[in-house]
């Protein structure tokens, strides 16, 4: 089972890349790129979570992962793409980017803390989290 959700999401990253390749190829935009704003992104997260005061992406990075892992939909790949979210917020926003990186490590810790599937991609990301600290 872990051999064919790991092959499946290796399928997904290839389909994203040849996507992207494609697009530069022919000088076009990336059609999967999100065009949302971090506003309206961060209410979409609030909303998700059933925030109505405070911001999730303001929470210190300890109730940030309490908050987001007891939600239903706190898979394994869900949370990657919200650290790689915060990742992101955490390059284009310097005046945050120090609460973002650690929102992000704490995330990526406890998905290779609770995760049976060896993740190379996800260590890397670790080492450059811990390295921006």
């Amino acid at each position: 089972m872990a051999y064919q959700d790991h092959l499946t999401r290796q399928i997904e990253q290839l389909g994203m890349v040849l996507r992207h390749l494609l697009s530069a190829a022919l000088g076009q935009g990336d059609p999967g790129e999100a065009s949302i704003s971090k506003a309206e992104a961060t209410q979409a997260l609030d909303e998700a979570f059933g925030r109505s005061k405070g911001s999730l992406i303001d929470l210190p990075q300890d109730e940030l992962l309490s908050t987001v892992t007891g939600h239903a939909a706190a898979s394994e790949a869900n949370l990657d793409l919200l650290a790689d979210l915060l990742m992101a917020w955490a390059r284009t926003h310097p005046e945050r980017s120090a609460h973002h990186v650690q929102q992000a490590l704490a995330l990526l810790e406890h998905i290779n803390a609770t995760s049976n599937t060896f993740d190379l991609e996800r260590h890397s990301k670790v080492a450059r989290l811990k390295a921006m600290l």
